[in-house]
């Protein structure tokens, strides 16, 4: 199921004439961080956001332990 729905986004991306990627860290109320990161594609008037990754922060959210999930996690 998991390959079904990384093809279908690679489609969607592959034609949209715009893409935005964005990259949010949160904290939780038990004290835990979590990065997520999510596409926003424009085709014509239509707007599609997609989620396509969210981890957890082990380090912290540091800029430097940030970066490295990041570069690590695809």
């Amino acid at each position: 199921m998991h390959f079904i729905v990384i093809n279908a986004i690679k489609e969607i991306i592959h034609v949209a004439r715009y893409i935005v990627v964005s990259g949010d860290e949160v904290t939780t109320i038990d004290n835990k961080s979590w990065v997520n990161f999510h596409v926003y594609l424009v085709d014509g008037f239509k707007h599609i956001h997609v989620l396509l990754n969210l981890k957890r922060l082990i380090g912290g959210g540091t800029t430097g332990n940030m970066t490295n999930v990041i570069l690590n996690s695809y």
